[in-house]
C-alpha cells in the first residue's frame, strides 16, 4: 500500500529529495554532455575532478553510484561570475524536472566553468531527466 501511495505521490508531480554536491569541477578538455543524468563512476569521473579547498566540509561529496545517481548542469566558460542554484526536483509523468536558477554578475579576470550537480537515490532514477532554468 505504501509502495501504491508514493508511485501516486510521484505522478502528480511530487518533489524529490536530492543533495547538492560540492568541491567538483568540469575537466578541462571534456565536453558538456547532452545527457543531463549520470548513472555510473565511469562516465562521471571522465568528466569530473575533485577540487582541494582548506577547512570545515573541505571534502568533496560522495556519491554511491550502487544507490545514488547524479544530475549535472555544466555551462560554457565564462569571465563572469555565475552562480548556479538548485531549485527543486520534481517526479511528473515518469520524467524527472530540476529546475535551476542561473545568476550572472559582472566580468572577472579569470575564466570559470560553472558547474552545479546534485545527487538522487536511485529508487528515484527514471530514463528521462528535464532541466529548466528560471531567471
Amino acid at each position: 500500500m505504501l509502495a501504491f501511495a508514493m508511485m501516486l505521490a510521484c505522478k502528480q508531480g511530487a518533489e524529490v529529495p536530492y543533495t547538492k554536491m560540492q568541491h567538483y569541477f568540469f575537466k578541462n578538455g571534456a565536453e558538456i554532455p547532452e545527457e543531463a543524468k549520470i548513472s555510473d563512476a565511469a562516465r562521471f569521473e571522465r568528466l569530473f575532478g575533485t577540487a582541494a579547498v582548506m577547512g570545515e566540509n573541505d571534502r568533496p561529496t560522495p556519491v554511491d553510484f550502487a544507490r545514488e545517481f547524479v544530475i549535472a548542469v555544466v555551462n560554457p566558460v565564462t569571465d563572469h561570475t555565475t552562480e548556479l542554484q538548485a531549485e527543486s526536483l520534481r517526479q511528473e509523468n515518469g520524467t524527472l524536472v530540476f529546475t535551476y536558477r542561473k545568476t550572472v554578475g559582472g566580468r572577472q579576470t579569470w575564466s570559470m566553468q560553472p558547474v552545479l550537480l546534485i545527487k538522487v537515490d536511485k529508487k528515484y532514477e527514471t530514463r528521462t531527466v528535464q532541466l529548466i532554468r528560471v531567471k
